[in-house]
């Protein structure tokens, strides 16, 4: 039996019991193979991603306005990519985001500015999302 492609599986936080067992998450091949494609710097920051999953500061709930369901997850990863082939410290005043579907995989990531009361919230949080449903204290 001839096999496809793979995805990509990435251990987490389960967003619906969050002091529970860990879960995996998909990052599905066409996805990031989209992004190899059409947007290198995007595929070069899968590693920012990577990192917020392993060590999310903030787990949101109910990201899309007209989709029951969705997680997005942030956190400050170590670098940004710039450029395909140059990354810098991760910037002040922003925070990565990482948008995972009801199915539990990844569609999107992204860098977004932070909230000036909480700087692990992606700014204007309260009316992008119907509520934050974990915070990492520690």
């Amino acid at each position: 039996m001839e096999t496809g492609p793979a995805n990509y599986e990435q251990e987490t936080i389960n967003p619906e019991h969050p002091e529970g067992l860990k879960i995996k998450v998909i990052i599905p091949h066409l996805v990031y193979l989209r992004a190899y494609k059409h947007d290198p710097v995007k595929y070069e920051n899968l590693r920012g991603a990577k990192e917020v999953l392993e060590n999310p500061k903030r787990i949101f709930w109910g990201i899309r306005e007209h989709n029951d369901g969705g997680w997005c997850y942030t956190g400050i990863p170590k670098k940004l990519y710039i450029k395909q082939s140059n990354a810098v410290d991760f910037p002040d005043g922003k925070v990565f985001a990482v948008y995972i579907n009801p199915g539990l995989q990844v569609f999107d990531w992204t860098v977004e500015y932070a909230d000036e009361n909480d700087t692990m919230c992606p700014k204007d949080w309260k009316e992008r999302y119907k509520s934050l449903i974990w915070k990492n204290i520690s």
